[in-house]
């Protein structure tokens, strides 16, 4: 889609889509299951795990330029192409092309850099 990956970038990648999956859990509240029969013990790890995950990287993604942050979550969390990218954010496609590698190379080594990948 965007061009070969190194396998930091891929993994970078694979962190974001993370991210957006845990955050929408997060916020609908489906981290745990809270139907009990009885008493059992809460399974608090899982879901703290889940939360430090979505800061960690939330932090990391706050750290890129808005405009790298933006295409690549159309990128990879919308799935959107290169002209709607564009569309969006007032640029040429061309651009696109080459903020979308960058951006991914950045968020991969901000990522590496904290033992986040």
């Amino acid at each position: 889609m965007h061009g070969p990956m190194t396998t930091a970038e891929a993994l970078a990648v694979a962190r974001l889509r993370q991210w957006c999956c845990d955050r929408l859990q997060l916020a609908s509240a489906r981290t745990c299951d809270y139907r009990r029969v009885g008493w059992q013990q809460r399974q608090d790890r899982q879901f703290d795990s889940r939360l430090v995950r979505v800061i960690d990287f939330g932090r990391v993604l706050a750290s890129l330029d808005a405009d790298e942050q933006t295409a690549l979550v159309l990128a990879y969390r919308d799935r959107e192409r290169f002209p709607a990218i564009a569309q969006m954010l007032h640029c040429s496609v061309r651009k696109v092309a080459y903020l979308i590698p960058a951006a991914r190379r950045k968020l991969a080594a901000a990522l590496d850099k904290l033992n986040l990948l």
